[in-house]
């Protein structure tokens, strides 16, 4: 498969999990597991944590963080030799950087409201029950929250194939 092939094959996981499971964040390392052979299970199983905004507290987007996540497991030195060297935890930052640029480029913002209000046309805070359940009945939610979580699984996806042809 060639790398745009694995790109896209990264995302429809991502979308596909988005749509069956409802869970953000958790969606798009299920996607990009499909092109990290070494995405560890515990990190996608921990991932939950990050949904509706970092813990349902409608601060960054799960999705972004979740590409984040993908981005530094390439790319962050390991803990022993950034302590060895702090200096090479810069190419990590780097990384990280380039992906948040990227993603507010096309996102306009990282911050979970501010996308519901891009998307629905309104933001939900999804740490107060009853605004959690309007979101969660709304029809279509779990679709549209996939085009976000595609984006957050394709810029990471290119990031993690660079230089692969």
């Amino acid at each position: 498969m060639d790398k745009q092939s694995r790109i896209d094959h990264a995302v429809e996981t991502a979308k596909a999990a988005q749509i069956r499971d409802d869970i953000c964040a958790r969606s798009v390392l299920v996607g990009l597991s499909e092109i990290l052979d070494d995405m560890p299970e515990e990190m996608i199983t921990a991932s939950l944590s990050l949904a509706g905004g970092t813990g349902g507290a409608s601060g960054s987007c799960g999705a972004y963080c979740c590409g984040l996540l993908a981005v530094g497991l390439k790319y962050n030195a390991p803990l022993a030799d950034e302590r060895a060297n702090p200096a090479v935890k810069q190419a990590g930052a780097a990384k990280f950087s380039e992906y948040r640029e990227r993603f507010t480029q096309e996102m306009g913002t990282i911050l979970c409201p501010e996308l519901h209000k891009k998307v629905f046309g309104r933001s939900y805070r999804l740490c107060d029950p009853k605004e959690h359940e309007e979101f969660l009945s709304m029809p279509g939610h779990n679709v549209k929250c996939a085009e976000v979580v595609g984006v957050a699984a394709r810029l990471a996806a290119e990031m993690l194939l660079a230089g692969e042809d």
